[in-house]
């Protein structure tokens, strides 16, 4: 397996009042190619807080964060930012879609920063919104839909670059079952076409999309679980429940 992202001894501490709070403590781990990772954890755990080192929107307080043969735990922002932008896809739980531009503007936004033929990108963007079921929305602006669109519309901007990985923080945490159905489908077509995927979630049925569970505890990863190639979604789920039962998740 190809490694992508790894890890040596991952801190992140913060602040608060006098104390200083360890929140990553020590992490050592390896992301690989065409993997869809799941990242679980109780609340307070820190998984979302491991994703955001992991993408670059957070520094470490110490260790060493590889993306491929980028160490980006010692660049400069300017730099990260570009790394960013070309290589990762983000989705956030509550969407961060520009309210005052369209549909098809807020998908075009990334792609105007690295790509300067905008008739081409125009198109992709527009194949994008009939992938994500979302092509009759494109003049919309987000406060005039549904907040499963706006996370369609969202996955449809993480894309729209190729981007090497995508990662996602609880994507469906904002959602109703429906609107989540349709995000993880979309997930589960990507991984399928050989996308790799970071996913922060604590719901079993988003987690039972990917191919591999990394459970943390106490800003530490605990244990590890792969699924093997082709198990049903009752299968996997029945899986998952038994191994988290036996951490007292």
């Amino acid at each position: 397996m190809q490694t992508i992202i790894h890890t040596k001894n991952l801190q992140k501490n913060y602040q608060s009042g006098n104390r200083e709070v360890k929140v990553i403590n020590g992490i050592n781990v390896e992301i690989y190619k065409g993997d869809f990772t799941i990242i679980m954890g109780s609340s307070g755990s820190g998984k979302s807080t491991l994703l955001y080192l992991l993408s670059g929107l957070e520094p470490p307080s110490s260790g060493e964060i590889w993306m491929n043969k980028n160490a980006i735990h010692n660049i400069d922002e300017k730099t990260m930012t570009k790394l960013r932008r070309e290589v990762i896809g983000f989705v956030f739980q509550d969407f961060n879609l520009v309210p005052n531009l369209t549909f098809l503007e807020n998908i075009l936004i990334p792609a105007y920063l690295v790509n300067n033929d905008r008739k081409a990108l125009q198109s992709k963007a527009k194949a994008l919104m009939e992938k994500m079921g979302i092509s009759e929305l494109m003049d919309r602006l987000p406060s005039e839909v549904s907040g499963g669109e706006q996370q369609r519309c969202s996955m449809a901007r993480a894309v729209i670059n190729d981007p090497t990985i995508i990662m996602a923080d609880e994507p469906t945490g904002n959602l109703n079952s429906n609107s989540s159905q349709s995000v993880l489908n979309i997930l589960s077509e990507l991984y399928q076409d050989g996308q790799s995927i970071i996913m922060v979630t604590h719901d079993i049925k988003s987690a039972i999309r990917g191919n591999r569970i990394i459970f943390i505890r106490d800003g530490q990863v605990e244990d590890d679980l792969r699924f093997e190639n082709d198990t049903p979604l009752a299968a996997k789920e029945e899986q998952l429940l038994k191994w988290l039962a036996g951490k007292n998740w």
